[in-house]
């Protein structure tokens, strides 16, 4: 009786399940900006700091294994461009090297907002907690931001320690 029961949950299981799409990774690449940037030590994303990333660009392949990112650092009035590459270790999570060792998650995708949670490691071993929200500007939707205030609360940064970054950003739009 319990094989025939475990058969029948096993099979309702199976049947709800949708097959898993493929996603063209690509077509995802384009301009994208910073919109809110949160983290646990204040210090990396301040004026000056070296997360206070003004995002320009995205550039993914088909397979979403690479993701090469252009952006802009502003430090002592500024602008410096920038473009680093992230390898996917696995599903939705990256690594890439800047400002030491990162490791980050895709929690959101959507064609107008991204959601990453990201871990820093620094040169100096200093683990630092990041959560990000980039957009398409004028599209981002309120439900994005909420959302993302939603992930900052879970993963224990403090309202205070989130970056309006879209309202501050001066650097050039164009590469």
């Amino acid at each position: 009786m319990q094989i025939l029961l475990l058969s029948l949950v096993l099979g309702v299981v199976c049947a709800v399940q949708e097959p898993q799409s493929e996603t063209d990774y690509s077509l995802f690449s384009g301009e994208w900006n910073t919109i809110y940037i949160g983290s646990s030590n204040i210090e990396k994303i301040s004026e000056n700091g070296p997360f206070r990333i003004l995002l320009r660009r995205l550039d993914l392949d088909s397979a979403g294994d690479r993701i090469i990112y252009t952006f802009f650092l502003k430090v002592n009035g500024q602008c410096t461009k920038i473009s680093s590459l992230a390898i996917k270790t696995e599903e939705n999570t990256y690594v890439c090297h800047y400002a030491g060792k990162n490791k980050f998650e895709i929690l959101h995708l959507s064609k107008t907002a991204i959601i990453t949670d990201i871990v820093n490691e620094d040169e100096g071993g200093l683990v630092t907690k990041m959560v990000a929200l980039v957009g398409k500007v004028g599209d981002i939707q309120k439900e994005d931001i909420e959302k993302f205030k939603e992930v900052a609360k879970e993963k224990e940064i403090p309202e205070e320690n989130i970056v309006n970054i879209i309202n501050i950003d001066d650097c050039p739009t164009s590469e």
